[in-house]
C-alpha cells in the first residue's frame, strides 16, 4: 500500500516545493476511507428513525390506556362500590351491636320469668285457700234450712270456680315453665352466637374497613398518580422532540463528510492525481498554480480539514451521545409506566392495604381481585350470621308467642275471679237475711270475696308482669326481624359490590395487560434504536485517525512550505475554494480561523501576488 503511514520516507529538502511521492496514493485511500466511514450514517439514523417513530406511536397509546386505566377505579362503578362498602361496614356495626342486645333482652325476659313464677306460686296459695273455703262454704249451706233461699246453685258454682281456676292457674303455671325453658334456650343460642359468631362478624366487620381503607387510599394513589402522568408526559414528549432534534445530525454530518471528501478531490489535483482536463470550470486554475503554491495550499488544506473532520464528528458523537441519552430516558419512562400500573392496578400494594403477595414470593391476586376476596368472604360470614340468627329468631318468636298465650290464661282467670267475687257477693247478701242461721256461711262467703280480691292483685301483678315481658318479646322479634333484613340487605350490597369489583378488575386487567405489552415493545424497539449507536463513538476514532493522517501529509513538506501556509494569500485560496460551500456555522467558524474573511480577494487567487506588490510601492 502506497502510505506515507507505511514507510513515510526521507523529508524534503528544505525549500523544496515538491509532494512527497505516495501523497496521492494516501489520498485516494482517506478518500475510500471517508466514503466507509460516510456510508452507514444514514443507513442508521434511518433505522433509528423508523423505530423511533414506531415507538412514538406505542408511547401515546400507552398514555391512552394509563389514563383509562386511571379512570377505571375512579368511575361511577368504582364510587358506587365505594359507597356500598361503606354502608355495608356501618351495617355489620350495627348487626354486631344488635347481637349483644337481643342477649340482653332475653336476660331481662328470664328475670321477668323468675317474677311471674314467685307470683304463679302466691296465686295457687290462693287457689288452694278458695279449694278449702268452697269445701267449708258447701258444708255451712247444707246446715241452713230456709224455705225461701236455696243454695244449692251456690254449690255447684263454687265447686266449678275452684276447679277451673285450679285447672287455669296450673295450665298458666305449665306455660310458664316451658315459656322459661325457651327463653333459657334462646339466651343459650344468643350467647353461644355472641361468643362465636360475634367474633365472626366483628372479623368480617374488620376486614371489610380494611378493604375499604385501602380501596379508598388506592383511589388517592390514581389520582396522584394521574397528575404525575400528566408531567411524566410532558417529559416524554420534550425528550421525543429532543431525539427528533437530534436525528438531524445524521444529515449534517453527512453533509460536512461531504464536503471533506470535496477538499480530498482538490488535494488529489494539487498532487497531481487528476487530469487538468477533467476539472470543473470553477477548479481549472488550481492546474496552474506553480508547484510552491499547490505544496503551500496543499497544508493549509490539510489542516483544515483535519479540523473539519474532528469537530464534525466530535459534533455528531456528542449529539448521538444525546440521543442515546433521550432514547435511555424513553426507554426507562415505558418501564416506569409498566411498573406504576402494575403497583397501581396490578398485583402490587402499598404498604396498609391487603398484601398482594402470595406464598414463597409469589404474586398475588390484583389489588381489585384482593378486595372482591375480602368482600366474598365477609360475605360468607355474614351468611354464618344469618343461618344463626335464623335460630335465635324462631326461639324468640316462640316467647313472643308464649306470652301471647299467657296472656289469655290471665284473662281466664280474671274472669273466673269476677265470677267468684259476684257469687260471694250474692251469698253473703242472703245470709244476711237469714240472721243467725245463715251467719256461718256468711262468713265463708265473705272470706271468699277476701280471697278473690287477693286473687286479682296478684293475677294483675301478672298480667303487668306479662304486658311488660311482651313488649320486650315484641321488640326483640321486631328488632331480629329488622336485624333479618339489614343483614339480607347487607348481603346483597356486598354481592353488588363484589360483582362491580370483580367487572372492574376483569377490565383492569385486560387494559393492564395491554398496557405492559405494549411498553415491552416500545422498550424492545427504543433497545433497538439504541443499539447501533455506538457509531458515534467509531465515528470519532475514525476522525482521530484521519486527522492524524492529514497532518502526516502536511508534516512531510518543508517547514518553510508549513509556514507559507499560514499567509494571506493562502487563506485567499482557501476562500476561494471552500467559502461559499459550508452549510453549517461551526464549518465557517473553523474555516474562519485559519483563513481570516479579510484576507484578499478570494476571488482573484492569482492576482493576489501583484496586489501585494501594488500595497509594496504604495
Amino acid at each position: 500500500m502506497d502510505s506515507i503511514f507505511a514507510a513515510p520516507g526521507p523529508r524534503a529538502a528544505e525549500g523544496s516545493a515538491v509532494v512527497p511521492d505516495g501523497t496521492a496514493g494516501l489520498l485516494r485511500e482517506l478518500t475510500v476511507e471517508l466514503r466507509a466511514a460516510s456510508a452507514p450514517i444514514e443507513a442508521t439514523f434511518l433505522g433509528v428513525g423508523d423505530a423511533l417513530g414506531r415507538s412514538l406511536g406505542l408511547l401515546d397509546a400507552i398514555g391512552d390506556r394509563f389514563r383509562a386505566l386511571s379512570t377505571l377505579i375512579d368511575s361511577e362503578d368504582g364510587s358506587r362500590a365505594v359507597d356500598m362498602l361503606t354502608g355495608v361496614c356501618s351495617g355489620t356495626d350495627e348487626l354486631a351491636g344488635n347481637a349483644r342486645h337481643t342477649l340482653d333482652g332475653l336476660d331481662g325476659l328470664e328475670q321477668a320469668g323468675t317474677g311471674m313464677a314467685g307470683l304463679f306460686t302466691s296465686l295457687s296459695a290462693i287457689i288452694g285457700e278458695i279449694t278449702a273455703l268452697a269445701i267449708n262454704a258447701k258444708v255451712q249451706s247444707v246446715q241452713i234450712r230456709s224455705t225461701t233461699d236455696d243454695f244449692s246453685v251456690f254449690n255447684r258454682e263454687i265447686d266449678r270456680l275452684h276447679r277451673l281456676a285450679e285447672e287455669t292457674t296450673a295450665k298458666a303455671s305449665s306455660r310458664l315453665v316451658t315459656l322459661r325453658a325457651a327463653i333459657a334456650t334462646a339466651k343459650g343460642s344468643a350467647a353461644g352466637f355472641q361468643h362465636d359468631n360475634r367474633a365472626h362478624l366483628d372479623d368480617a366487620g374488620t376486614r371489610l374497613r380494611r378493604s375499604l381503607d385501602a380501596l379508598v387510599a388506592r383511589r388517592a394513589a390514581v389520582r396522584e398518580a394521574a397528575c404525575r402522568f400528566a408531567d411524566r408526559v410532558g417529559e416524554i414528549g420534550r425528550r421525543i422532540a429532543r431525539c427528533i432534534s437530534d436525528l438531524q445530525v445524521g444529515d449534517v454530518t453527512s453533509q460536512r463528510l461531504a464536503h471533506i471528501g470535496d477538499a480530498l478531490e482538490v488535494l488529489r489535483i494539487l498532487t497531481g492525481d487528476t487530469d487538468p482536463a477533467l476539472l470543473r470550470g470553477d477548479r481549472r486554475w488550481l492546474a496552474t498554480l506553480e508547484p510552491r503554491r499547490r505544496a503551500e495550499l496543499l497544508v493549509a488544506i490539510c489542516e483544515l480539514q483535519g479540523r473539519q473532520c474532528r469537530d464534525a464528528n466530535r459534533d455528531f458523537a456528542q449529539q448521538v451521545g444525546s440521543l442515546a441519552a433521550n432514547l435511555t430516558g424513553l426507554l426507562q419512562d415505558a418501564g416506569a409506566i409498566a411498573d406504576e400500573a402494575q403497583r397501581l392496578f396490578g398485583s402490587g400494594a402499598p404498604s396498609g392495604t391487603p398484601s398482594a403477595a402470595g406464598r414463597d414470593g409469589e404474586a398475588g391476586p390484583a389489588f381489585l381481585q384482593a378486595v372482591a376476596a375480602e368482600v366474598d368472604r365477609a360475605l360468607q360470614l355474614l351468611d354464618r350470621y344469618c343461618r344463626a340468627d335464623e335460630v335465635i329468631r324462631a326461639q324468640v318468636v316462640q316467647v313472643s308467642d308464649g306470652f301471647g298465650a299467657m296472656r289469655r290464661d290471665v284473662a281466664a282467670i280474671h274472669s273466673i275471679d269476677v265470677d267468684m267475687r259476684l257469687m260471694g257477693l250474692n251469698t253473703t247478701l242472703k245470709c244476711t237475711r237469714l240472721g243467725p242461721a245463715g251467719r256461718a256461711l256468711g262468713v265463708v262467703a265473705q272470706e271468699l270475696r277476701a280471697c278473690s280480691r287477693r286473687t286479682e292483685d296478684v293475677s294483675e301483678a301478672i298480667a303487668q308482669a306479662i304486658r311488660s315481658a311482651s313488649e320486650q318479646a315484641g321488640d326483640l322479634d321486631r328488632r331480629s326481624a329488622d336485624d333479618h333484613l339489614a343483614a339480607a340487605g347487607l348481603t346483597e350490597r356486598m354481592t353488588v359490590s363484589m360483582d362491580i369489583l370483580r367487572k372492574l378488575q376483569a377490565d383492569q386487567e385486560r387494559a393492564l395487560q395491554a398496557l405492559i405489552r405494549d411498553c415491552a415493545t416500545a422498550s424492545g424497539l427504543l433497545g433497538t434504536a439504541m443499539a447501533p449507536l455506538g457509531i458515534g463513538r467509531r465515528q470519532e476514532e475514525f476522525a482521530e485517525r484521519f486527522a492524524q493522517r492529514l497532518a502526516l501529509i502536511a508534516g512531510s513538506l518543508p517547514a518553510a512550505v508549513q509556514d507559507a501556509a499560514q499567509s494571506a494569500d493562502v487563506a485567499g485560496d482557501l476562500h476561494r475554494l471552500f467559502g461559499d460551500t459550508y452549510t453549517v456555522d461551526s464549518e465557517r467558524l473553523i474555516h474562519g480561523g485559519i483563513a481570516p474573511a479579510d484576507g484578499p480577494d478570494r476571488n482573484n487567487a492569482n492576482g493576489a501576488g501583484e496586489a501585494g506588490m501594488d500595497d509594496f510601492f504604495l
